[in-house]
């Protein structure tokens, strides 16, 4: 796996992400190595073990896709990519650990993901949470990009219950969200955005032929508290620094299969 020489943000980079709630795109890989993964992405995925309940998640059995990195070295190394962790810690400062990391592999007609900011959903304390969202595939409006709204994350939002056509089971109130500010987030594979726990964000419907997966990448400070894990082996692994404040799980073992 080829990646980019890791590079740091510059201070009117880091300004702009505090203003808009979320910045890129950026490069972590070239795209001919991305396609090259695809393969082992997609078998990576078929071979999920059973869900399990996970209540602190949009309230929904999940399955285990989420936080791969747990059992496949393939997905730590993608959450861990050395240009997505350095750009980060020119926002949060050294020290992180990853929390979650999650496969959206959104093939043609897979539903809608409601407009939402993703504090609402997470059992920490402080949320304070800084995202990556890793495109696998080319991702572009045709095949239901993410979308954002720009400076959204200045105000918290309340969230209620999802209409059955979505994918989460709360959203955010629609009264609340102006989508005539939103921009579309089309990414070629191996590129990534970077945004915080507040963006109001979300993604159409597939109505294309083509896949959409990319993973959203989850990474914490140690002064934040996890108050709920998702499952009994669930721990942080430190991706940058150290943890002085010793408040989670972080006795992580890399996985040895792909």
């Amino acid at each position: 796996m080829v990646t980019f020489m890791p590079t740091a943000l510059s201070p009117d980079q880091v300004a702009q992400f505090h203003q808009q709630g979320f910045l890129g795109p950026f490069d972590a890989m070239p795209i001919s190595d991305m396609l090259g993964l695809r393969g082992a992405v997609t078998t990576l995925l078929q071979t999920s073990p059973d869900p399990f309940p996970e209540e602190g998640w949009h309230g929904r059995l999940i399955p285990r896709h989420h936080n791969r990195f747990l059992d496949s070295a393939l997905a730590y190394r993608l959450s861990t990519l050395p240009e997505m962790v350095t750009k980060m810690t020119s926002i949060t400062g050294d020290d992180l650990l990853l929390w979650r990391a999650h496969f959206f592999d959104k093939g043609p007609g897979a539903k809608e993901i409601p407009w939402h900011q993703d504090y609402n959903y997470w059992p920490l304390e402080p949320p304070v949470i800084i995202s990556a969202w890793l495109a696998i595939d080319r991702v572009t409006r045709d095949n239901a990009c993410l979308q954002v709204i720009p400076g959204s994350h200045r105000k918290l939002l309340p969230h209620i219950k999802a209409t059955p056509d979505m994918a989460f089971l709360e959203m955010a109130d629609p009264e609340y969200v102006d989508e005539s500010l939103a921009i579309d987030i089309e990414l070629e594979p191996g590129q990534f955005i970077l945004f915080n726990e507040r963006l109001l964000h979300h993604s159409e419907v597939n109505r294309s032929s083509l896949p959409r997966c990319g993973l959203s990448i989850r990474l914490i400070p140690p002064i934040v508290r996890v108050l709920q894990y998702d499952a009994q082996n669930h721990v942080l692994p430190i991706v940058s620094g150290q943890d002085k404040m010793r408040f989670n799980q972080t006795d992580f073992k890399m996985p040895k299969g792909g």
